[in-house]
């Protein structure tokens, strides 16, 4: 497990967050993260000007759990839009959000470790969502592989719902494949099919059929914030919640969760 705290601090835990390690890092303020196993990944700056000016992305690259960092020059990411939530699903296939006030929300795709970007595939209008062909509210999250079967997620910025689409093809087209139940959480990709809306305090909700049904789910969590939560499962069972600095576990997919000490505190 990787966590990036206050933006600039990078800690690994090989425990499900038990212990923490600090590690290495690029001088990279407000930067994220994703990484692939205990010891490959990348940062990208997150939330910075340049991202939207500049025709790429900042970014660097670790394969040494982060002992040392290089700084690859990347092609095909010149269209001039917001790019963030940079992510991998593997050593190979990665994938970049791009946006803007004028354009639908698309996503680049890398096979070869993040040396050359394809052109963006767009995010295709929901059904019945009530958002304009090409209009840019839609703001997706980062892309998660479920075997053959990718997915991300988009929120309406315009309208508080959360949308899910679903990619057969390894990110070259996009479907629509779901919506979350409420307004205000988002969802939670546990599985292919299994996607969790966690509500604090209740009552939450769950789809065991990739969006085309969804029932009532029991859950624990609490918190004390009254702002919604971010959540990443690594695989069915074991998951992690996190808001304003506070951290939780879950090890039976999502029913019970404990609190973790937030590295760095």
């Amino acid at each position: 497990m990787w966590i990036i705290v206050g933006g600039r601090l990078v800690f690994r835990s090989t425990d499900r967050g038990n212990t923490w390690e600090q590690r290495p890092f690029p001088p990279a303020p407000n930067a994220d993260i994703t990484f692939i196993d205990d010891h490959e990944g990348w940062v990208s700056l997150a939330g910075s000007g340049q991202q939207c000016d500049a025709p790429g992305i900042t970014a660097w690259h670790t394969i040494d759990g982060g002992t040392s960092w290089e700084q690859p020059a990347p092609s095909g990411l010149a269209d001039g839009r917001c790019k963030l939530n940079l992510s991998f699903t593997d050593g190979s296939h990665g994938f970049v959000d791009s946006f803007d006030p004028q354009r639908a929300a698309a996503i680049y795709r890398t096979t070869d470790a993040g040396k050359t970007w394809s052109a963006p595939s767009g995010l295709p209008d929901p059904p019945s969502s009530g958002t304009q062909p090409g209009a840019a509210s839609l703001q997706p999250g980062k892309v998660r592989a479920f075997g053959a079967t990718s997915l991300v997620t988009a929120r309406d910025t315009a309208r508080g719902r959360t949308f899910v689409f679903r990619s057969a093809d390894g990110g070259a087209t996009w479907q629509f494949a779901g919506v979350g139940p409420t307004t205000e959480n988002g969802v939670a990709l546990v599985t292919a099919t299994r996607w969790l809306q966690i509500v604090p305090g209740g009552p939450s909700q769950e789809t065991t059929d990739g969006g085309a049904t969804w029932h009532a789910y029991t859950s624990d969590y609490t918190q004390a914030a009254p702002i919604a939560p971010e959540i990443v499962f690594g695989d069915a069972s074991v998951g992690y919640a996190t808001v304003r600095g506070a951290v939780q576990r879950t090890s039976d997919g999502g029913a019970h969760w404990t609190t973790i000490k937030t590295p760095g505190t």
